[in-house]
């Protein structure tokens, strides 16, 4: 549901579960020149809280580090880059929530985005 959304947003869905050992990315996307790296969560109506806190500190480190292995591999540092966070709620109706920039980090370099650091 979430790459459907997406594509109709847009999107062009490069990676659907892209894995290396110790992390997976769910959807890597381009939007223009951009690539756009996605968690997706599914919950039900009755789930606690809001789904973006479920990113907790160490599956944002997680991520950002699978996702510095995917421009690595595919050779794309210099693309800019943002990692976007889609809810599935799953109920008599389905809901989609998409956040853009789920995942911000303080710039240490003078990269595109504030995660890259280079």
């Amino acid at each position: 549901m979430a790459g459907s959304y997406l594509t109709e947003q847009g999107y062009r869905i490069i990676e659907r579960n892209w894995k290396i050992r110790g992390g997976e990315l769910d959807l890597v996307c381009t939007q223009q020149k951009r690539i756009i790296f996605v968690e997706v969560k599914t919950r039900t109506p009755d789930a606690m809280g809001h789904p973006l806190e479920s990113l907790g500190f160490k599956q944002k480190k997680q991520l950002l580090r699978t996702a510095g292995m995917y421009l690595s591999r595919h050779r794309l540092w210099s693309r800019e880059c943002r990692f976007d966070f889609i809810c599935v709620t799953v109920g008599r109706e389905v809901q989609i929530d998409h956040v853009q920039n789920a995942i911000e980090f303080s710039p240490v370099g003078g990269g595109h985005t504030p995660w890259q650091p280079w």
